[in-house]
């Protein structure tokens, strides 16, 4: 049996910054109709070290989004996919570009069924240690 989302979902991951200091900045970029990829470089050059889409459905996005994150995903910056939608998760299912399979294939990091509100929060942890994008999954696969 599989539940959208799980009532229970614990883990520990150490908090290291300093007084004084701050968690990585990561970004939530939201897809909408006409969506074009613009917002994702901003928050890149605004000084983000990671961001979580907010992509449809299953984590699906469209051409102009799939083309800047994976643009994003060159530079060493993990992406997480999470979705809108207040139940289910995030799969690689669909090939198409800017589908889930094409998004893990370009090394997107899936979100699982976690919001995108808690997906930032956890690759704010995560950035903390690592950039590495199989690394990462590995805490949201958990």
């Amino acid at each position: 049996m599989i539940f959208y989302r799980a009532p229970v979902r614990r883990q520990h991951v150490a908090l290291r910054v300093q007084e004084g200091q701050h968690l990585p900045r990561v970004d939530i970029v939201e897809l909408y109709g006409g969506a074009d990829g613009a917002l994702v470089r901003a928050a890149v050059a605004a000084g983000s070290r990671g961001l979580v889409i907010q992509a449809l459905g299953w984590g699906n996005i469209n051409v102009p989004m799939f083309e800047a994150v994976k643009e994003v995903i060159s530079k060493g910056i993990p992406v997480v996919i999470s979705t809108r939608v207040w139940n289910g998760r995030v799969l690689p299912n669909y090939g198409f570009q800017g589908g889930g399979k094409t998004l893990q294939e370009a090394g997107a990091i899936f979100a699982d069924n976690l919001s995108p509100q808690k997906a930032r929060i956890l690759l704010m942890l995560a950035l903390q240690t690592t950039s590495n994008g199989p690394e990462i999954q590995r805490l949201f696969d958990k």
